[in-house]
Order: structure tokens, then C-alpha cells, then sequence
């Protein structure tokens, strides 16, 4: 019998892939690790992916002050 699970693929670059490994540890909202550059995951979790690998790159810049 054939399973069928409903999800999206995610496109990204190995960095921010390594982001959402990271994030999948807390949240477990991925089922498979395709390739370097891909993943599959639960296709509700698309807008909270963005949102939490955002503020994680916002974290991760430098800003330059204005004086």
C-alpha cells in the first residue's frame, strides 16, 4: 500500500539549510532531507519557517549604528 503525505519542498542554500536542521530539532516539522539544497517539510509550517530562519539571520547581522 502506497502512503501519501501532504508537504512542501524547500529550495535554500546549505547555510540556511543548516538554520532549518537546527530549527527542526525544537520543532520537528520536517520530513525529509532531500538533497544539500532541499528539504520537505509540513506544508503549515511554511510561514513559521520564514519567520523564525528570518529572525535568526536578522540576529546574525551586523548593523551598523547611526550616531
Amino acid at each position: 500500500m502506497v502512503k501519501a503525505i501532504k508537504g512542501m519542498i524547500v529550495e535554500c542554500d546549505e547555510a540556511v539549510k543548516q538554520i532549518v536542521l537546527n530549527l527542526n530539532n525544537s520543532y520537528h516539522f520536517m520530513i525529509e532531507d532531500l538533497d544539500d539544497t532541499h528539504v520537505f517539510i509540513d506544508g503549515s509550517w511554511l510561514d513559521r519557517l520564514k519567520y523564525e530562519v528570518d529572525k535568526l539571520l536578522d540576529e546574525n547581522t551586523y548593523k551598523l549604528e547611526e550616531k
